[in-house]
């Protein structure tokens, strides 16, 4: 039990700094140079990329030798892939729909997406090494 609660810490910790990013650079974007769809888009990009980054170092860590680090990345841009699309919905049915302000309906938004990508990033993307589970 010990190590699912340090795994989910380390996961809600990745997640933390990830978000900081995109918010950080979403604000900061927006007040320069204003668009806020195209800046919260790239935002969530490079929140992606880091995301992948800390992740992979801090959270899924087992063998995962059976994936090129290329595949790894890609499945993992896929999954922020959906996770965008999830955002955009998400922000779009809370602010047009629901009459709620961007920043409640991107945090409603965001926690979604950290459950979701978590079981799907978990369970497809940094799946153990079949071989290794094979062997026990």
């Amino acid at each position: 039990m010990h190590s699912k609660i340090e795994h989910l810490l380390r996961y809600t910790g990745t997640n933390a700094i990830s978000t900081v990013v995109d918010y950080t650079l979403l604000l900061t974007l927006t007040h320069f140079f204003g668009m806020p769809a195209l800046q919260s888009a790239f935002a969530y990009a490079v929140a992606v990329v880091v995301n992948y980054g800390l992740t992979k170092k801090y959270v899924f860590v087992q063998d995962m030798s059976h994936k090129s680090e290329h595949r790894l990345f890609m499945e993992f841009i896929g999954t922020g892939f959906i996770g965008l699309v999830l955002t955009a919905a998400v922000v779009w049915l809370t602010v047009h729909v629901m009459k709620m302000p961007a920043v409640e309906g991107k945090t409603i938004a965001v926690l979604l997406c950290f459950v979701m990508l978590y079981f799907v990033r978990r369970h497809i993307v940094f799946n153990e090494n079949p071989a290794n589970s094979s062997a026990a």
